[in-house]
């Protein structure tokens, strides 16, 4: 089942250019930011939780990485 949590603070704060760290239950922490190449913004999201994968939009990277989270079994503790 998808985890609930608060979506569009953390889509404002991707679109600012900021990053976000959800720690889960386990411990991890998976940083959800920009991508940037040669120090300018690309216009995608990446996710430490999905290598090698990028979205063009900043919800898309959220809904991803909660069903990977989903899939782990684990659930987010805090996010930052």
């Amino acid at each position: 089942m998808m985890q609930k949590m608060p979506i569009l603070p953390l889509v404002d704060r991707l679109t600012d250019g900021k990053s976000v760290t959800l720690t889960t239950s386990d411990g991890l922490n998976v940083l959800i930011q920009p991508e940037v190449a040669a120090g300018k913004l690309t216009g995608n999201y990446v996710s430490s939780a999905l290598p090698g994968i990028r979205y063009d939009d900043p919800r898309i990277i959220l809904k991803e990485t909660l069903t990977e989270f989903d899939a782990r079994n684990v659930t987010i503790s805090s996010i930052d």
